[in-house]
């Protein structure tokens, strides 16, 4: 009877190692084909067609633009003409960073992104923690630059921060490194557009309230119903709007 429980224990640890296995395997493989591990954070999306004399700068969620709403955002924008510069955010942020990193890395992205632009007109969008770090780091954005900004826009935005990207959110328990609304409302000083999910509870777009803000709720939750269409819609509309 005793080795019979022992055998029994025995299989029960074996199985749950190999579920284990199998679940650091999976998760592993999903951040390296997600670009968790890439060493480069750009990607080019190239205007199809007519080119539009607009550039969008756009940072991605935490899963990169393989995966979710920044590829089908960015590959959308590509056909409709306007080419995009996208950012894998978790390249950037896959360590933590400081309140003064996070704005020197947006600064110098919207640098660059303002010199590929020369002549056009140049919109800044992020995705979700893309969206959350773009909106922090564009609060004490140089006078310069701001002058560059046509437009920003802001794809389910959280009413938090976390100065590090997991895709398991399991770093974005306890404590956040910032509030969204004591950054995102002194940004006044260019069109800004936030998109979310009307069922969402933790939004930072309900809470803008100032004058150059354009809040736009569509049904679901943090993905939107996966209505890709009416996102891309809303987004193309924006983009468009910037003067």
């Amino acid at each position: 009877m005793s080795d019979l429980l022992a055998r029994h224990r025995r299989n029960g640890r074996n199985t749950v190692a190999a579920i284990l296995l199998l679940v650091i395997t999976g998760l592993a493989i999903l951040l390296y084909s997600g670009s968790y591990f890439d060493r480069d954070p750009f990607v080019r999306f190239a205007a199809q067609g007519r080119a539009q004399p607009i550039l969008v700068l756009s940072l991605s969620g935490d899963m990169g633009l393989r995966y979710g709403m920044g590829g089908v955002i960015a590959r959308s924008l590509s056909a409709a003409g306007i080419p995009v510069s996208g950012v894998n955010s978790p390249v950037l942020f896959r360590h933590p960073r400081t309140r003064g990193e996070v704005d020197a890395l947006i600064a110098d992205l919207v640098r660059r992104a303002a010199q590929e632009a020369g002549s056009r007109r140049l919109v800044l969008l992020g995705q979700s923690y893309g969206a959350d770090m773009l909106q922090t780091g564009l609060a004490r954005l140089p006078a310069d630059l701001r002058a560059r900004v046509a437009a920003i826009i802001l794809v389910v935005p959280g009413e938090t921060a976390f100065f590090r990207s997991d895709p398991s959110g399991l770093a974005y328990r306890g404590k956040p490194d910032s509030w969204g609304i004591t950054t995102a409302r002194t940004i006044d000083w260019a069109p800004l557009t936030c998109i979310y999910g009307i069922k969402e509870r933790d939004s930072l777009c309900p809470l803008l309230k100032q004058p150059n803000a354009k809040v736009i709720a569509l049904p679901g939750g943090h993905y939107m119903n996966h209505d890709d269409a009416a996102l891309t819609a809303h987004v193309l509309a924006a983009v468009r709007r910037a003067r």
